[in-house]
This record gives structure tokens, sequence and C-alpha cells, in this order.
């Protein structure tokens, strides 16, 4: 017995990409908005992981973040610290994942299989993840260290 196997290509879906944007920009203007220009604030999630925010770009419609993930102490095994730039676009208050973890330029999509290992919707899943950092911060209070 055979089977017809299609392979179903992978649907971009811009309108998901932009929801996910408008929100992550709705979070991180708050964090950011006391941040001067080159300037940068540590915000604590917990006792062991706090969160690195510098301001490494600004301009009138666009502000670049940088945000890194860093674990306090060795209670943690195994945590990498993780990095992301973020761009803020003022204008259409949207926030996007510009590099993530040595990635420079992330794509809409990738073909399946690459050479790279990426997934297919890797964009949208990067700009989740920082949605979830954002979602940490803010439930832990967004207690600033000094």
């Amino acid at each position: 017995m055979t089977t017809d196997v299609r392979t179903r290509r992978y649907q971009f879906d811009l309108a998901a990409l932009q929801r996910l944007a408008a929100v992550n920009y709705a979070a991180l203007d708050k964090l950011v908005s006391g941040i001067p220009a080159q300037g940068n604030r540590v915000v604590k999630a917990g006792r062991n992981l706090r969160f690195s925010l510098a301001v490494t770009d600004s301009a009138p419609y666009t502000t670049e973040i940088r945000i890194q993930q860093q674990a306090l102490s060795q209670q943690l095994p195994g945590l990498r610290e993780a990095q992301m730039d973020v761009r803020l676009y003022h204008d259409a208050q949207l926030a996007e994942v510009i590099r993530s973890q040595g990635i420079a330029r992330l794509r809409p999509f990738y073909p399946q299989p690459n050479r790279d290992m990426h997934q297919a919707d890797e964009k949208h899943q990067v700009n989740y993840f920082l949605q979830e950092w954002l979602q940490l911060l803010s439930r832990s209070g967004m207690a600033q260290e000094n």
C-alpha cells in the first residue's frame, strides 16, 4: 500500500507577527522610557536572574536596544546567557528582534530543511521568545538594581 504525501509549505503570517510586535512594543516602551541614550538599566527577575537593557542606537523614529539575560549564581546550571537586539519603531509602535544569538538577520521564513537548522518560522519564534521575557519581567515586578 502506498500513500500520497503532500508537502505543506510554511505560510508566513504577517498579521500575527505585527500583533506580536505591537504587544512587545507596548511592554518595551515602558522599560526603556527612562533609559538615556547610550545608557542601560538592569532588571532583576527573581533571586538568580537578571536582565540588562541597553540603548545602543537612538534616532528620531527608531531606538535599538540590547537585552541580555544573565544568571546571578551557580544555582541555575546550564542556563546560557542569551542576548537579542530589538529595534523599536516609534511611528508604527512596533518592536522587532533584529539580531539574536549570533544570527545577524532573521528572515521571515526559512526553507526546510536548511543547512543552519533554522525553524521555518524562526523570526516569529524569536519575537515570541521576546514576549515571554517581557512577561517574566512584568510578573517579577521589574525591580531595578542600583
